[in-house]
């Protein structure tokens, strides 16, 4: 299989009938809408219609949003990851969405929370107000007293503990005064300071020579003690409060499942919506373009013509210099799982063929290769095939837990062939051999494969020019370098080491003559094409590299068989078989993920690297399909929204 062609279409209909397409196109989910205003200059007016609508949707659905946050932190039934998401058809869905239950209960979350807020407030307050009076609880005249009066100044405040004597002594001077500590903290005096304002001057004095630092006290009634009572009770009013609050909240939770249907209605309805600002319209007819995959496009044909009269559809082909046309790739079962390694890295550009079904093969055998234990292989395809079953995933989670299944699949396979279960837990002979016993021999055969990934590299540029009108390019570009190779790992052969040196030289010789072509000047043509036979550096690197594939098969070996050693020292007596048990089990689980996450990055890296770099250009954008979103429900295809 390979890249899919992309069709534009081209729609224009009744204005009467927009609701009905943009309905019919968001359930086929197969075609993405491109945004045509700027390019036919769509009336303000159709603009700002559409606009005011977005917005009170966005609004709604922020209200929305908000009510199930506000639910989830009362609700007292935690909702399963694996429970079944229930299934609604369209009407359901608006029905649902229209209760009296789904208003009331988005209106009263907000008033809750609102309360809640004023409430954390006052008790903020009140708190701080408690943390100002407490040095003061002792004080046994009211705080609204405190201040001047015709003739004397009542003041409260802190002097440094170190300086207290000597401030009361001074202050003891001052006839007409009285001077009282009524809380000591942290190294601070808090005091309460009586005078006459005749020795107001002479106090200002002795204050700043004491470090004096006046309080203010919050405005409140009645002695700091009885306001610390009076909020000890405000507290306790408001706790009671909240606890009412928390009561109605909990009893509300039970309604979360009507706003979540809410939620993915007006998800649907605010999609539509989006999609609709981008169409070109008139007063009577709108215009609408989309890319959509040429295999979808009978589909979508009959599914607008069987409902709505008078509409004109055309699907063409994107015009050459199109900007961009988005990729769309349709592969084997088998394969698919794998296009997640190409998605992660970037989907085919305009000039690029699928590289997934020639990349798959590499990438299951280098994955099962440097895990090579048949028992994580066993526990690797178990977890991933639990998780297809029972989590039922979609798009990328999907194609990820299908690739730790085949994965496991492939490490299975290579354990058995090297006689690894659980490193050497379990005893049984290789089908081939031990790479521990014989390390040389897995080196040579991940060099093998890695040339031959290498050679089908430099094939598939070689296509790409000749599909493209460019054989000669196919022929100097791949073809010789493919015959220089060619003769240094014939060198390697008995059979073939007689006449490697002329498939070397004569390979030389294309190069030499071909690598500069490009190049002006006849020296220039012949300085480029030696120099390019450096380039011969960089295959020797990428074969190298593939020697990755030995140590982490190794590795995964070597620390299963430790686990094992470490196991059996401690089997003993009770108490060590139990440890012993937790160590195998915990010890071999993180072998498992270290290397299985190891073994998923250095494949994907060779195909990276080694392998795309060869034919690859990348850069394509995926197709984003106007369609169906939900988040808490399943959809079922029913009557109009």
């Amino acid at each position: 299989m390979a890249k899919v062609n992309i069709k534009k279409m081209s729609v224009i209909a009744l204005q009467q009938d927009k609701k009905k397409v943009l309905s019919i196109l968001q359930k086929l989910g197969c075609a993405e809408v491109i945004d045509v205003r700027e390019k036919l200059n769509t009336a303000d007016k159709e603009k700002l219609v559409t606009t005011q609508t977005k917005r009170e949707l966005r609004e709604l659905l922020n209200d929305l949003k908000f009510t199930l946050e506000f639910l989830s932190r009362f609700s007292q039934t935690k909702k399963s990851i694996f429970a079944p998401k229930p299934l609604y058809s369209e009407e359901e869905m608006r029905n649902i969405s229209h209760r009296e239950e789904v208003i009331n209960t988005v209106k009263t979350c907000r008033g809750l929370e609102k309360r809640l807020t004023e409430l954390k407030s006052m008790e903020m307050k009140l708190q701080n107000t408690m943390e100002n009076l407490q040095p003061w609880k002792s004080l046994d005249i009211p705080v609204e007293s405190l201040g001047q009066t015709a003739h004397v100044v009542f003041q409260v405040g802190t002097v440094p503990e170190k300086n207290f004597e000597e401030f009361k002594s001074k202050i003891a001077e001052v006839s007409a005064s009285y001077l009282e500590k009524i809380w000591e903290e942290r190294e601070e005096a808090f005091v309460f300071l009586v005078y006459h304002k005749d020795f107001e001057k002479q106090v200002g004095e002795i204050l700043a020579e004491s470090a004096w630092s006046k309080q203010d006290l919050p405005e409140i009634k009645g002695t700091p003690k009885e306001a610390l009572q009076e909020c000890e009770k405000q507290l306790l009013k408001i706790q009671k409060e909240r606890e009412s609050i928390q009561e109605k909240a909990i009893k509300l939770a039970g309604n979360a499942p009507l706003i979540e249907v809410a939620f993915d209605y007006y998800t649907i309805v605010f999609e539509r919506e989006s999609a609709a600002e981008k169409l070109g319209a008139t007063e009577k007819v709108f215009y609408l373009e989309g890319w959509i995959p040429e295999p979808e496009t009978e589909k979508a044909r009959k599914a607008l013509t069987k409902e709505i009269d008078g509409i004109y559809i055309v699907f063409e082909e994107p015009e050459t210099d199109e900007a961009n046309v988005p990729t769309v790739v349709k592969n084997p079962k088998v394969v698919e799982p794998f296009e997640l390694i190409t998605d992660l890295y970037s989907l085919p550009g305009p000039n690029d063929i699928d590289p997934n079904i020639f990349m798959a093969p590499f990438f299951f055998l280098f994955f099962g290769m440097m895990i090579s234990d048949a028992g994580y292989g066993i526990v690797l395809a178990l977890l991933g095939l639990w998780a297809l079953k029972k989590l039922k995933p979609e798009g990328i989670g999907k194609k990820l837990f299908s690739l730790i299944f085949l994965g496991g699949i492939s490490t299975f396979i290579w354990g058995a062939m090297y006689g690894g279960w659980f490193g050497d837990l379990i005893k049984l002979p290789p089908l081939w051999f031990n790479p521990l016993e014989d390390p040389m021999r897995l080196l040579l055969f991940s060099f093998i494969l890695g040339i031959i990934q290498i050679y089908m590299g430099l094939a598939l540029q070689g296509y790409k020019n000749i599909r493209d009108g460019k054989t000669l390019d196919a022929v100097f570009d791949q073809g010789f370098w493919m015959v220089f190779l060619s003769g240094f790992l014939m060198f390697a052969l008995p059979q073939t080491k007689g006449i490697a040196r002329y498939v070397v030289i004569a390979g030389a010789i294309g190069l030499v003559l071909t690598q500069g072509r490009h190049q002006k000047s006849v020296v220039a043509k012949v300085g480029s094409g030696i120099l390019s036979l450096y380039d011969v550096m960089s295959y020797v690197s990428d074969v190298l590299s593939y020697s990755r594939i030995l140590a982490l098969g190794l590795a995964t070996g070597v620390i299963a068989t430790v686990i094992n050693t470490m196991g059996r020292l401690l089997g003993v007596n009770i108490i060590g078989y139990i440890i012993m048990v937790v160590l195998l089990v915990g010890g071999h689980l993180f072998n498992i993920a270290i290397n299985a996450l190891g073994a998923y990055v250095h494949s994907s890296r060779l195909q990276y690297v080694e392998f795309f770099s060869k034919f690859y250009e990348g850069g394509g954008r995926a197709l984003e399909p106007f369609t169906i979103k939900t988040k808490y429900t399943k959809y079922r295809n029913g009557e109009e929204i």
